[in-house]
């Protein structure tokens, strides 16, 4: 027998290469997890000071310090039953509780909002440093303060318990951020017993970011963008969206629509906190100025 003089490689260096790379793909599994574990650690007992006044807290406490507490800017009542904007001296001229106006162009699937606190000051630095700072333990915290309203919008979109549906980030903003902190405020919802989590909902990649952006080109960033995951249970039909902030409406606008497409009959959405919008010459979400 004739040998072409290239001997054969010895199944036994397989093998061990073999060995080292499974031992490799091991170890780097090992240390995500560990990582993953340090993070919820470290998530555990952040903040571990005050997110107002930088004030040492307890790590299963409050995030805000009991001064701090008492100063957040709470949404001034009447509001309007619609869309929650504090209604001021309108509703004393009238003499009655009316709407505000600026809610006139939401579909009529959108029936109601909620929020606790305007979007200003120490409410405003509590929803940035669960969004940038990345402060997940704030979330449950923040949903208790917004469950009473949005009980209060369940009990008038009927139905039974309304699902609760947190807005979506793109694929790309989820990556970056590594969490969504409309799913985080929308399960901690779901565990105080608001109603049932409901992920339908995903975000098409595009439009740009909402902050800091207003009127007609807010949504124009979200027109589209949103579409409903098969697969949807039977049963109730209606939802409160989820956000961290209500803004002119745009995003929750985009929401309701797309759920009502597919079904869904009443809807609301509930957030922390809601920016106030003045009452003359408003800017309705579709940019239109009012007189």
């Amino acid at each position: 027998m004739k040998h072409s003089g290239i001997s054969p490689r010895p199944a036994g260096g397989r093998i061990e290469r073999g060995v080292k790379v499974a031992r490799v793909a091991v170890r780097a599994r090992r240390l995500r997890l560990a990582g993953r574990a340090a993070a919820a650690a470290f998530d555990a007992l952040v903040p571990a000071a005050c997110v107002g006044c930088r004030r040492g807290v307890a790590p299963d406490g409050p995030p805000l310090c009991a001064l701090c507490r008492s100063r957040l800017p709470r949404l001034a009542n009447p509001r309007c039953p619609r869309c929650a904007q504090p209604l001021g001296n309108i509703a004393a001229a009238a003499g009655e509780l009316v709407r505000c106006g600026t809610c006139e162009e939401w579909p009529d699937v959108l029936v109601a909002a909620a929020a606790p606190f305007c979007f200003e000051g120490l409410a405003a630095r509590t929803v940035r440093a669960l969004k940038y700072g990345r402060w997940r333990s704030l979330a449950p915290w923040m949903a208790a303060r917004m469950a009473p309203g949005a009980e209060a919008v369940a009990s008038r979109i009927g139905g039974g318990a309304p699902w609760l549906v947190p807005v979506p980030l793109t694929p790309a903003r989820r990556r970056e951020r590594g969490f969504n902190q409309a799913g985080e405020l929308a399960r901690a919802l779901a565990d105080l017993g608001v109603g049932p989590l409901g992920l339908f909902l995903d975000r098409r990649p595009g439009g740009g970011r909402q902050a800091g952006v207003r009127g007609a080109l807010r949504r124009a960033n979200v027109q589209g963008r949103f579409l409903v995951r098969a697969g949807l249970p039977d049963g109730c039909r209606s939802a409160i969206i989820v956000d961290d902030v209500l803004t002119t409406g745009a995003t929750a606008i985009a929401c309701a629509e797309t759920l009502a497409e597919a079904g869904f009959r009443s809807v609301a959405t509930v957030s922390f906190a809601r920016t106030l919008r003045p009452l003359d010459g408003d800017e309705s979400p579709t940019g239109a100025l009012r007189p």
